[in-house]
């Protein structure tokens, strides 16, 4: 019997043998699906399993997408590429390289399925183009609840493709994408540093400079030494040469700032088990070198090499990944730092990993989209112990604090609060339209399970 384990190895189920499923076509996900219709069964599609909520989980026909992994076609007029569901991202980008084109949307992972993303949360950063993997999506296959093949396009059923962008899971089998290409743009990547203060006292200024100087920008705070680490990332003509050659180690794990660079180091602190008192004053000393090499730092990358592979070994941590209106988000930064401060000095409880900023361009794209009303901006606690009671604490607290400032969860990265907030705090219209067209895709509700049964209680 297979134990099926997520990629923090806090999410784990045991799948029997005779309902574990691993289709190689489009053919014999129709055979499954219709015998599940027949025997009232349910179905939970599974990919790279990197969510850290149970929104993967089934308690009965769990079916992988692994099999599933051929890069189709690609239309070069038209700038599209088709692959099959269970394509990582990291698959892609080497098979678009050598060609000259990119994905739009190249996330910090490589692991990740399109099956999946193409209708999830997943998402970068970005200042001028949409930041959503599935916002690039033209077109799916996906086989519905009565087994029939389905083809959802800009060509044909347009109408639910707002949808199949936000599918999670809930509509069908999705066997196909078909998403847009790029030509290949190189990325110059900078680096500044400065003090939160400075950064929130002149917020307007801030993201007035972010929007002249980058394309993307990605950043962390650093709130044990009240730093923010920006990433500005701006798109070069592929035939401009970087500065010098990425032989400098601290600047090439600098492509992926907190996956090579910040978290090993942080997991091998955390590893001491020191006194919060202490566990801070070391954790200022180990960044403060990192921080002052990589200001003014710079270098050229191409897209497709920034998706890493997470291996099973990689150190686990949590994020607790909240949006908030680009408005609202120096109030609650404010308010962030001032409840980091309360459970510091009444629980002993400290956040040694620095805490993760995306800035999200407004993406009507997706029904169940975060910044499908505004420009959004990211706070994302992230602790090395998920088992730790007292972050499990803070994230209720958290929570309690994110809502009253407009916040809206991340369903796959967001523990406890994307059940409890994401349905409140989302477009009310948009979700109700989402209901509907997914009722109608699923009547009998064979994709739901019980972590959508509770997100959506009382609306399905």
């Amino acid at each position: 019997m297979p134990t099926l384990i997520n990629w923090n190895d806090e999410i784990q189920f045991d799948v029997q043998d005779s309902k574990f499923k691993k289709p190689k076509s489009i053919e014999e996900v129709q055979a499954i699906v219709k015998q599940a219709n027949a025997d009232n069964a349910r179905i939970k599609v599974v990919g790279a399993m990197h969510s850290i909520t149970p929104c993967f989980v089934g308690s009965d026909i769990i079916l992988s997408n692994e099999k599933m992994n051929d890069v189709l076609s690609i239309d070069k007029d038209n700038l599209t590429v088709t692959v099959q569901a269970g394509v990582p991202l990291n698959k892609l980008c080497d098979y678009l390289k050598p060609l000259g084109y990119q994905p739009p949307v190249v996330l910090e992972y490589g692991n990740f399925h399109f099956g999946a993303v193409s209708g999830t949360h997943a998402n970068d950063a970005s200042l001028s183009d949409s930041a959503q993997v599935s916002s690039s999506v033209v077109g799916v296959k996906l086989v519905t609840s009565n087994g029939e093949l389905l083809e959802i396009s800009e060509q044909q059923n347009k109408q639910y493709l707002p949808a199949i962008r936000s599918h999670f899971g809930l509509f069908g089998v999705v066997c196909e994408v078909t998403l847009r290409i790029w030509p290949v743009r190189s990325l110059l990547f900078t680096y500044e540093t400065q003090a939160i203060d400075n950064f929130l006292n002149d917020y307007d200024g801030q993201m007035e400079k972010l929007r002249a100087s980058s394309d993307q920008a990605f950043a962390l705070i650093f709130q044990n030494v009240d730093t923010i680490l920006t990433q500005h990332r701006k798109f070069q003509d592929v035939n401009i040469c970087p500065p010098h050659p990425l032989t400098n180690s601290l600047e090439s794990k600098a492509v992926n700032l907190f996956t090579s660079l910040v978290l090993p180091a942080t997991q091998a602190l955390a590893g001491l088990h020191l006194h919060p008192h202490n566990a801070e004053a070391l954790s200022n000393f180990l960044l403060k070198g990192p921080l002052d090499a990589l200001r003014g730092s710079e270098f050229v990358i191409n897209p497709n090499d920034r998706g890493i592979i997470y291996e099973e070994d990689d150190p686990n941590f949590e994020f607790h990944d909240w949006a908030f209106p680009e408005a609202n988000w120096p109030g609650m930064v404010r308010a962030y730092r001032d409840l980091l401060h309360r459970f510091r000095k009444d629980h002993d409880f400290l956040i040694i990993l620095p805490t993760i900023v995306y800035f999200i361009k407004q993406d009507t794209n997706s029904l169940l989209s975060r910044s499908r009303n505004s420009n959004m901006v990211v706070v994302d606690p992230e602790h090395h112990d998920p088992r730790d009671p007292k972050w499990k604490d803070f994230r209720k607290a958290f929570g309690e604090l994110a809502i009253q400032h407009g916040g809206i969860p991340h369903i796959n990265k967001t523990v406890d609060a994307a059940q409890t907030y994401y349905a409140e705090a989302c477009d009310q219209d948009a979700l109700e339209e989402y209901l509907n067209v997914r009722k109608q895709f699923d009547p009998k509700g064979m994709f739901l399970n019980g972590f959508f049964e509770e997100m959506f209680r009382g609306r399905l």
